[in-house]
């Protein structure tokens, strides 16, 4: 009788404790919610920056960068380009991936097993490239991790396949490039000068090989400001007397119109869209600040020259289909009078490609190649 009294005494006491203890939980989540994060929003640009950048996560982790094909990569090599930033006056070092169209490689294929010498390797490659008669994909990664990232992996063996070169590099702050903090300028310099080394290589040969850029996720936001930008940028950061030309296309690859809109509409917008103070203090920031805005609308809308094509699956939970859409909308208006090109090739939920996984699409050879072939 003892026990059951005190049986009768103790649970009603924990329930009350538990009761207590979960209030007080929930209480502490929802000021974090509504105080701290709205707070850190507004006035911490490094929170603003490395919630855009990521460039803190990286995986996989002690990547061999030296060796493309310790990651499964053949016929690839690394190198790198060293260059004094404008924009962060400091030295800057970019990690650079060339990868070799599937015939090309098959053709050298001996040579790549035999561990030829490095420099004759890499005199081999420079010859491919710059007397290639099949395209090159400039390829700018998202946020996060580095060149070496599973999916993006995935990506080069099916430009590869596809019979174009490959040149993947990784921004400051990514992979083994200078470890400096990204911010949209940085960026932007880095894809830039990429794109210059490139254009003069193939300057080089008879016949210039066509270029083509291929932005993912963050990326279609660094590709379309530098090539929206691009006279200016050639003037102010490579001090050249003429622009570098445009590529023959920009492939966008679940892009958005523009950052503050991509915070707006994330999943976890959800969160906080119902605060009075979100407009000031979630996107504000994003809409009036130096950067990072990633306004890929207005620069494309400047670049009516410039064939686009957007590749955005309709399940994608990072960005949204609704910014992409808005992004094509927004060149589409822009080239009502003229301009060339711009196209919006979506995938339905049911063949779940998310953000990363277009690159296993059914029809990408055929969507990709028909844009390729029709605009060299």
């Amino acid at each position: 009788m003892f026990y059951y009294k005190g049986l009768m005494i103790c649970v009603p006491l924990y329930i009350a404790g538990t009761l207590i203890l979960g209030t007080t939980i929930s209480v502490a989540i929802l000021v974090f919610h509504i105080v701290m994060v709205p707070m850190l929003f507004r006035y911490s640009k490094t929170f603003r920056r490395n919630l855009v950048f990521l460039n803190f996560v990286q995986w996989p982790l002690h990547t061999d960068f030296e060796e493309p094909s310790s990651s499964g990569i053949d016929g690839g090599r690394n190198f790198t380009i060293e260059y004094h930033s404008k924009v962060d006056n400091c030295p800057i070092r970019i990690g650079i991936w060339h990868i070799l169209p599937k015939s090309v490689y098959e053709r050298h294929r001996n040579k790549f097993e035999a561990n030829t010498d490095k420099e004759q390797l890499n005199k081999l490659m420079d010859e491919e490239l710059v007397n290639s008669k099949t395209p090159i994909m400039l390829y700018c990664h998202g946020n996060s991790n580095s060149r070496a990232t599973t999916h993006r992996l995935e990506l080069y063996k099916f430009f590869q396949r596809m019979e174009y070169h490959t040149i993947a590099f990784d921004y400051r702050g990514y992979g083994d490039s200078t470890k400096v903090k990204p911010s949209e300028n940085g960026v932007v310099e880095d894809a830039l000068v990429v794109y210059e080394w490139l254009n003069s290589t193939v300057d080089k040969g008879s016949t210039k090989p066509d270029i083509f850029v291929w932005g993912h996720s963050l990326g279609t936001g660094i590709s379309s400001h530098m090539l929206g930008a691009l006279e200016r940028l050639s003037s102010t950061l490579l001090e050249r007397h003429t622009s570098l030309p445009l590529p023959k296309g920009l492939i966008l690859e679940a892009p958005f119109n523009n950052l503050a809109d991509e915070v707006k509409y994330h999943p976890l917008g959800k969160l906080v869209r119902w605060l009075p103070y979100h407009e000031a203090t979630f996107l504000a920031p994003f809409r009036s600040a130096a950067e990072p805005t990633f306004r890929s609308d207005e620069h494309l809308r400047r670049a009516r020259a410039l064939p686009v094509l957007i590749l955005h699956a309709r399940d994608d939970r990072v960005v949204p289909f609704v910014v992409g859409w808005k992004l094509y909308k927004s060149i589409l208006a822009s080239r009502s009078e003229g301009g060339a090109t711009v196209k919006l090739h979506e995938y339905d939920k049911k063949e779940n490609l998310g953000h990363i996984w277009i690159c296993h699409a059914d029809d990408l050879s055929e969507v990709v190649g028909e844009f390729v072939d029709g605009h060299r």
